[in-house]
């Protein structure tokens, strides 16, 4: 049974263990109707928050926010500390060929913008798109300005791509725009080196994959009524009329 914290649901410490996506510090999770609105005020023009995401001048409403994440043309799911604090967001949108996705995010709490969370909800995002959505290459690009996602993209993982020269400006300058990605090998091998560290998180346990796929083979093994059986009785029918 969930606890709560106001309208929040708080995962107890074995649902936190069982989350498909939660990871030490925080889990993402589906945004609720006041989500939108939090959203909303994060990434209102002129805010900080805005300008380290290099939409400063853009005006999102959360009805347009939910719009799109209902619609499926962009996903947008909630950064929450273990504690319930709801303190940013990440999304993610399909682009280009099949299994391509552009990612993005922000953390609107500027007091937990070095906690380690921000690097947390992108990895955890990560994860769930090449290993939930077979995705084959994910992308993200951000301003050269922005010193927390760049303190995160240089330390591996993503390989920089391109620079786009002053596509930014701010406080009287330009700032380049810096485009990475990583992909399916690259992600795999990573997945690897670091298994004991931030595992990649199932949504169903192996082990009930495994027993049921064991049930599966002992019935085909006892020679059921399947579908199959009757093939050539149905070959052999004839038209009535």
């Amino acid at each position: 049974m969930p606890l709560f914290r106001g309208q929040y649901p708080l995962l107890t410490r074995f649902e936190r263990r069982r989350a498909p996506m939660h990871s030490r510090l925080c889990s993402l999770q589906w945004p609720t109707r006041d989500d939108y609105q939090l959203i909303e005020t994060w990434l209102r023009p002129m805010s900080i928050t805005s300008a380290l995401t290099g939409d400063m001048n853009e005006r999102v409403s959360a009805e347009e926010v939910r719009a799109a994440n209902e619609s499926g043309k962009i996903r947008y799911l909630m950064v929450v500390r273990k504690n319930g604090d709801r303190i940013g967001m990440v999304n993610y949108r399909a682009v280009g060929s099949a299994g391509s996705y552009s990612i993005g995010g922000a953390v609107g709490d500027p007091t937990r913008w070095n906690s380690g969370c921000g690097a947390e909800a992108l990895w955890l995002l990560v994860d769930y798109l090449f290993h939930q959505l077979n995705a084959h290459r994910v992308e993200f690009t951000t301003a050269s300005y922005n010193k927390h996602t760049m303190s995160i993209l240089t330390k591996g993982g993503f390989v920089l791509e391109g620079v786009l020269r002053d596509f930014y400006y701010l406080d009287g300058m330009y700032y380049d725009r810096t485009i990475w990605s990583i992909l399916r090998e690259e992600f795999e091998e990573a997945a690897v080196t670091y298994a004991n560290v931030y595992p990649v998180q199932n949504l169903v346990p192996d082990k009930d994959k495994q027993q049921a796929q064991e049930a599966f083979s002992a019935y085909l093994a006892s020679d059921p009524p399947t579908s199959l059986n009757s093939f050539a009785d149905r070959a052999t029918r004839q038209r009535a009329y």
